[in-house]
């Protein structure tokens, strides 16, 4: 299990790499500037190798959770299904966004736009962002994936069906959770891998640390201030 998420994400930072010229001096590039695509494959291969780099991470407490449940239950001698359907439920979720999202910025830049969120429109896409932090829709999903443990024992099933309906339920809590601080991605840039690393780590900071809100409310408050300095600035 452990192998096949870690060649999973190891595959998406590679795409990410090659993406910033497969050289170092293309990923130090990468690191402090946002990029724009030319065609929708590009965005498509983007947006999905920095959603998977940055959402099975995120989902480890869940996974971690589900294998100790299952351990459990194999003890009992019970029938149990591999922790992968489960993340494929979870994924299909955020592959869903990802292709959403490219299509999204492809259709802006067929329309003539640069694809990235610039100047006080970026700004008000990160008050928005951080307002969101605040918003009882963000702190109930937060709780959800902060603790995956009731949910599990609610829904428990020996049926690969039902396993995978636990995934994507778990998806659609996680992407209540982040699909404010993914959608930055059109203001930083898909390739500005030091914004992914950042935001990657706040996100599974959030579902681990046995006290989330004032991180939450932080990483809120912080975003607010970006953003009106970059429209006042």
């Amino acid at each position: 299990m452990a192998l096949c998420l870690g060649v999973i994400i190891a595959v998406s930072c590679l795409y990410l790499w090659m993406a910033a010229g497969a050289s170092v001096a293309g990923l130090i590039a990468a690191l402090c500037s946002p990029s724009r695509g030319t065609g929708f494959a590009e965005f498509a291969g983007m947006w999905l190798a920095m959603t998977l780099a940055m959402m099975i991470p995120s989902a480890l407490p869940m996974i971690s959770t589900y294998l100790d449940i299952a351990e459990a239950a194999k003890e009992k001698s019970m029938a149990i299904v591999s922790p992968l359907v489960l993340t494929a439920g979870y994924g299909v979720v955020w592959i869903a966004f990802a292709m959403t999202a490219a299509i999204a910025q492809w259709s802006l830049v067929a329309s003539g736009h640069s694809g990235v969120v610039e100047g006080r429109l970026a700004g008000l896409v990160l008050i928005g962002a951080g307002v969101y932090q605040f918003s009882g829709l963000k702190q109930a999903c937060l709780s959800k994936c902060h603790m995956p443990m009731p949910y599990f024992l609610a829904h428990w099933t020996d049926r690969i069906r039902g396993i995978f309906r636990m995934g994507v339920a778990q998806g659609v809590n996680c992407f209540g959770c982040c699909w404010a601080l993914m959608m930055l991605g059109f203001v930083a840039g898909l390739m500005n891998v030091a914004w992914m690393g950042a935001v990657g780590v706040l996100m599974v900071l959030e579902k681990t640390l046995p006290q989330p809100k004032a991180l939450s409310y932080g990483l809120g408050a912080g975003l607010i201030g970006a953003g009106i300095c970059m429209i006042v600035v």
